[in-house]
């Protein structure tokens, strides 16, 4: 039996279709509870004869996204899966709820209804959904979103977190590096081959949109996935994505206002939570995720950490562990069982649960840490056991599933947390240091058919010490005559501005990528640690344009380390575009080091890393507070690519740079008709260019 399909395979069904009429149905949907899948009508236009012969070498087949939710055979042929969004301002527990707000539950379930935590909030959605349509295809399909943007005032674009694309660079979504923005009332069409299999997502990489509603799952499934004996059932609708809310559009604070203090109020899973007021002591009516398993059968969960502002997510699932069996996007061994998984912004990871406790119903519990303790924030959703009394738990005009969404139990009061038991990234963990018994993400294990000799045990070709700092912005900076800042208002007069080596980062006015001739003089128009602008001294902070540039296939060593002068329980996910690496080293400085970093990194001559153990490919990492993390890859894509900090309101206020890998020439060529834009500044005297 294969991936939660107790009927027939998804391709041999198209085929038994067109040649005997018999129905099919669909992949998707719960164990005892599947539904029937229309057929988009070009694949029965097609013979059987043609589709076994013809399609494995002739990747044309054009079906609606939604139809590529299949089984992935080992000779099936690869598709052209079809997408259609919309980017709207939109509100939840809106006009589009009726009176769900006001106790008639089943209006909380129209189509169209997102019921966020309860409370009513201006959002960006797509397709009127938090989060986005999700996207689930098989490794070589096509995938192709046209994204229509009817943002008002806005522009847009979609990244799509943990594909390389390695063939087609300018589809990596990032504005003024890879591609102009999206204007409104526009449509860009992204098309590229699902090449990463695995659990990616993509978000909005424009202005604070991830924050608001912007971000969704895309899962790549592999004919030939390696831990396929793990897992009894891999349903599309087991799907974890996590993310923190506010009561407010989050622009409120970049700049900010200064009467109320950053923060997260509750903590949304597949866009559902309920907002809990500590004070009063009232929780929202609204609906949860609702998880069912089967008793004795073995589910494969993806969770992503969607995350936005500060704070890590602490997972745990009442009375049941988590099998690890991958991390962004890539396949590790099954060796680790965990009670409690934290995973920080950017971050993805897989996980089997074995559905074999006494059949009822039990609480999925998230919980933001760190920054966010003193803020109590968690939520809820619901893991229930399928049982043969289902239809009799049925409310009057709910399903079964609509019903347990609106439970009757108590959660757990924030002050009974459950025992953390065995836990996979603990905030305090001090990874690689000796005998020590905590599960650091890299600590697991990709399989050996995976290991890469040539890149653990080379010489690295170049070495790059990335500090990072949020530096606590005074009013004669922010506000000074010469000219004007981003920055972020944490609370009262704390206004903050992201930095890397004491550069914060500025767009360019054009995309790299797509517009390389408008790079007219590299000096002038980039900076970096050891080249800045007139205007900046190494005692000032540097805005500017902040490239690092390698050469095609070096091996690279980035040492990312925090600058911050106070121990806390504060750290920061970084994201490197356009590659995979693995993580050869990590710890915390010293008490006594807090301005002699790179002498200290640099004494640290050889990687603490077994060079036995097989290091997983992962492509964001957290890095400790006040410590530092050394990660490792071959430059082996040509292009300019984000490294940046995944927090939304770091990299918005300058923490990241541009890695521009190769020369110019080496790098692929965007489509003729590809757009374009830039500054128009005509002369002053009104002549012609």
């Amino acid at each position: 039996m294969f991936l939660g399909a107790p009927g027939r395979s998804w391709w041999p069904c198209v085929l038994a279709f067109v040649q005997f009429f018999f129905e099919c149905e669909s992949f998707t949907g719960l164990p005892l509870a599947t539904k029937p899948a229309s057929l988009w009508p070009a694949l029965l236009k097609v013979p059987p004869s043609a589709l076994k012969s013809a399609l494995p070498t002739t990747p044309e087949l054009i079906v609606p996204g939604e139809q590529c939710d299949r089984e992935c055979a080992p000779d099936g042929p690869p598709l052209v899966c079809h997408f259609h969004w919309k980017l709207e301002n939109f509100a939840t527990m809106g006009s589009s709820c009726w009176l769900c707000q006001k106790g008639n539950r089943t209006h909380c379930f129209h189509r169209q209804c997102i019921t966020g935590n309860g409370m009513e909030r201006g959002v960006v959605t797509i397709n009127r959904r938090i989060p986005g349509p999700p996207i689930h295809v098989c490794k070589h399909d096509t995938i192709v979103v046209d994204v229509e943007n009817e943002l008002e005032g806005a522009g847009s674009t979609i990244h799509w977190h943990g594909f390389h694309q390695e063939a087609t660079p300018w589809m990596d979504g990032v504005p003024m590096v890879t591609q102009c923005p999206i204007a409104q009332s526009t449509t860009f069409r992204y098309r590229f081959q699902a090449v990463e299999a695995g659990t990616q997502f993509y978000h909005s990489h424009s202005g604070y949109q991830k924050a608001n509603g912007h971000y969704g799952l895309a899962v790549v499934r592999s004919a030939d996935d390696l831990n396929r004996a793990q897992y009894d059932y891999d349903l599309s609708e087991h799907r974890i994505i996590i993310a923190d809310w506010t009561l407010d559009m989050v622009e409120k604070w970049v700049p900010g206002v200064q009467n109320q203090s950053m923060r997260v109020d509750s903590v949304l899973i597949n866009g559902r939570g309920r907002y809990f007021n500590e004070t009063t002591g009232t929780r929202m009516e609204a609906p949860l995720t609702v998880y069912r398993v089967e008793y004795g059968k073995r589910y494969r969960f993806r969770l992503i950490s969607s995350g936005s502002q500060y704070c890590p997510f602490q997972t745990q699932i009442q009375n049941h562990s988590m099998l690890i069996i991958s991390t962004d996007g890539g396949s590790v061994q099954p060796k680790h069982t965990v009670d409690t998984l934290v995973a920080i912004s950017g971050e993805r990871y897989d996980f089997v649960l074995t559905a074999n406790q006494t059949p009822g119903n039990y609480w999925v519990r998230v919980r933001g840490i760190g920054f966010c303790n003193p803020m109590r924030v968690e939520d809820f959703a619901i893991l229930s056991y399928i049982t043969a009394d289902d239809a009799m738990k049925a409310e009057p005009g709910l399903t079964v599933e609509q019903t347990l969404a609106f439970t009757k139990q108590p959660v757990p009061a924030y002050d009974e947390p459950y025992p953390l038991g065995i836990v996979l990234n603990h905030q305090t963990a001090p990874c690689y240091t000796p005998s020590d018994e905590f599960i650091c993400a890299a600590d697991l294990e990709s399989y050996e058919q995976f290991r890469d000799n040539e890149l653990i045990d080379a010489p690295a070709d170049r070495t790059f010490y990335l500090g990072f700092h949020v530096i606590k912005a005074n009013n004669s900076l922010l506000f000074a005559e010469r000219g004007f800042s981003h920055f972020a208002t944490v609370r009262d007069d704390f206004n903050t501005i992201g930095a890397t080596n004491m550069i914060s980062f500025v767009p360019p006015s054009f995309p790299l990528l797509v517009q390389p001739e408008l790079i007219l003089d590299e000096d002038t128009m980039f900076c970096n640690v050891s080249h800045r602008p007139a205007h900046c001294d190494d005692d000032h902070l540097c805005f500017c344009t902040h490239r690092m540039k390698v050469q095609h296939n070096d091996v690279i060593d980035i040492v990312l380390y925090d600058t911050a002068k106070v121990r806390q329980e504060f750290y920061h996910p970084f994201h490197l575009h356009g590659h995979r690496f693995i993580v050869t080293d990590t710890g915390r400085f010293p008490g006594n080091i807090s301005t002699d970093q790179i002498p200290y990194l640099r004494g640290l001559r050889t990687t603490r890393r077994p060079n036995a153990l097989s290091p997983p490919y992962k492509d964001t990492q957290s890095i400790p507070n006040r410590g530092f993390v050394r990660i490792r890859f071959r430059a082996d894509n040509p292009g300019f690519w984000l490294i940046h900090c995944h927090f939304e309101w770091h990299l918005a206020n300058g923490m990241g740079l541009v890695l521009q890998v190769g020369e110019i020439e080496g790098m692929l060529k965007p489509p003729a008709d590809f757009p374009r834009c830039g500054s128009y500044q005509p002369p002053l005297d009104g002549g012609t260019v």
